[in-house]
């Protein structure tokens, strides 16, 4: 069947039905045309059969197209079980630990961003770059054999530490990590080691080992107070608590005013594996100048709030990582 409309219409036209052949409106054309001829219908006409067929075409398509895509998005998660049969005598723990061995070589890299590595950090002119990986990442890793290879992931925190410019820098860096394992025996290797494009909803990687007693707490920052009160300059090591303010000098000495873990509470970071302690602390630096041959004294009060932040050591015992002054 062929309808067409043909000649000069103005306004809105409408054909309905069913035409058979051309149906040819004119109007307000130019005068002493004649009309176009019809001609027979060149087209066959469409059933009621083909409107089905077509419908049944794009459903059974769309059915295919639901099912590709719960396949790819089912590939790229991470199976909650065993996909098949792993390896006998294959536990997750030697699984972890082979993926803990390649962290620690990843943080002897002296490098910011190392390949083939999960950790990285951006510092303009960085010099003396080293990592170090602390707590235990094996804790909360979780592994799973999937088809013919071991998948692992977790979480780890590093430090870094770096000089850039006169400033001596630390940093605390925790990230999600995950890995494959292709399984060779004992020849068996981790090639590399990733943070996830995007990190697994809070909740789903939980350390269980990593607490220690609030007096342990309090103890280690207490220490770390005292040995940050022992500088000789301002500001203070790259460990203990800076505040903006802070005048820079040499030959200083400092001390401690009252007590910084009198008033102080903690949170667990369960995720992580990082323990915090904050409270209010007060610290005075002293030193001398000298300018035109006239000596002046100089002193300066840092106070404020501080974030300390424990981690526990494979030992048991507590080691701070830094007192952070908070702004």
């Amino acid at each position: 069947m062929r309808n067409a409309l043909s000649g000069w219409v103005t306004g809105t036209s409408v054909q309905i039905g069913d035409v058979k052949g051309d149906f040819v409106l004119r109007q307000g054309g130019p005068a002493g045309r004649k009309p176009t001829e019809p001609r027979p219908s060149e087209k066959p006409k469409l059933t009621a059969g083909h409107f089905i067929v077509g419908v049944l075409i794009l459903f059974i398509g769309g059915i295919i197209n639901a099912c590709n895509g719960d396949t790819n998005s089912a590939d790229a998660g991470f199976p909650s079980t065993d996909q098949g049969s792993r390896p006998a005598g294959i536990s997750d723990d030697m699984i972890a630990q082979l993926v803990a061995d390649k962290l620690r070589q990843c943080a002897t890299e002296v490098v910011l961003t190392p390949v083939n590595c999960p950790q990285t950090h951006t510092a303009s002119s960085a010099r003396n770059v080293r990592w170090e990986l602390v707590g235990d990442p094996r804790d909360g890793m979780q592994v799973r054999w999937h088809n013919d290879k071991f998948l692992a992931r977790g979480t780890a925190v590093m430090t870094i530490s770096y000089d850039a410019g006169t400033r001596q820098s630390l940093e605390i860096k925790r990230f999600h990590f995950e890995t494959e394992v292709q399984w060779r025996g004992a020849e068996s290797r981790i090639e590399s080691i990733r943070q996830p494009t995007t990190a697994p909803p809070p909740g789903t990687i939980t350390k269980d080992r990593f607490t220690l007693p609030d007096g342990d707490l309090v103890r280690v920052v207490r220490e770390g107070f005292v040995t940050c009160a022992s500088a000789t300059a301002a500001p203070m090591p790259r460990m203990c608590p800076r505040a903006t303010g802070t005048p820079a000098a040499q030959q200083a000495s400092w001390s401690l005013e009252g007590e910084p873990v009198g008033n102080w509470t903690s949170a667990r970071d369960a995720e992580f594996g990082l323990l915090r302690l904050t409270a209010s602390y007060s610290l005075v630096v002293r030193w001398n100048s000298t300018v035109l041959f006239l000596a002046a004294n100089h002193s300066h009060t840092q106070a404020g709030t501080y974030e300390a932040t424990i981690v526990r050591t494979p030992n048991k015992t507590a080691r701070l990582l830094q007192i952070k002054h908070v702004p």
